[in-house]
């Protein structure tokens, strides 16, 4: 039997791979599990399986690879039968256009640039290049990574709507939805127009109206302070690199709830 890692099989920026030791059980009982910003999804691969779940992202190559590798596995690991990792490969990949591709295709183009770009950017991707480890896209161990993440989405729900969209569909008295947004002043870093500064106070509000609970996490800025600082609050510690990439730091993060958190 193939073991289900508690691991997400994306690499992603802003990823909550560090954090979720510490977000996870500051969760309420519920029994509808929702992401509107899926991303990485670190939160669903890491934590037990709700009675429902749904995950939601805007980014259509995002939402296409997880629907290929719920639906295609098997024919998505086949693609990467006789590929390399290599520059070359990364540029004809980047090159392509998504719009000709097949879904399937166009989930295998997504997870390999994702996979071997720096720093798992979005937007002015680079090869990335390791002189101290093996590529992060390891294709002797693909097909085990992908049964793995195919057994885990198996009853999970794929999305790809807007935040608030989705927040309206799926809020229920039972429901537990949990929020990495961009950023504060990384709005741009998934793609311009997607997320605004103003939609922050958007979903604030948005948060404060919802018959569900939710939990948020987000950098500690000031601004971000004030936009929510009408829901229970706290701050975690954890590391990461954001808006460009660079070396690991230790920082604190903001965690917001409309629900009494949990004590330690």
């Amino acid at each position: 039997m193939v073991k289900i890692h508690k691991k997400s099989f994306i690499s992603w920026i802003g990823g909550k791979s560090r954090l979720a030791g510490k977000i996870i059980p500051l969760f309420c009982e519920h029994k509808y599990y929702c992401e509107p910003f899926a991303g990485g999804a670190w939160m669903l691969f890491k934590k037990e399986p709700s009675k429902a779940e749904i995950i939601n992202d805007i980014n259509i190559e995002l939402v296409t690879l997880y629907r290929v590798v719920k639906h295609h596995m098997i024919e998505f690991v086949r693609y990467f039968q006789y590929l390399l990792v290599a520059r070359d490969e990364f540029e004809r990949f980047k090159e392509a256009n998504p719009a000709t591709l097949t879904d399937i295709q166009r989930a295998v183009r997504f997870y390999y640039l994702i996979k071997t770009s720096h720093g798992a950017r979005l937007q002015g991707q680079t090869f990335g290049v390791s002189t101290t480890g093996y590529p992060r896209l390891n294709l002797l161990r693909l097909e085990e990574e992908m049964t793995a993440a195919y057994l885990r989405l198996q009853r999970v729900t794929i999305e790809n709507l807007r935040y608030d969209a989705f927040i309206k569909r799926y809020d229920r008295p039972h429901t537990l939805f949990y929020l990495d947004p961009p950023y504060f002043d990384c709005e741009d870093y998934y793609g311009k127009g997607i997320f605004s500064k103003a939609d922050f106070s958007t979903l604030a509000e948005l948060l404060g109206k919802i018959e569900g609970k939710f939990l948020l996490s987000i950098n500690n800025t000031p601004e971000i302070r004030e936009i929510f600082r009408g829901f229970e609050q706290r701050e975690v510690t954890t590391s990461y690199s954001v808006c460009g990439g660079g070396k690991q730091k230790q920082v604190t993060e903001l965690v917001f709830s409309n629900y009494k958190l949990p004590t330690d």
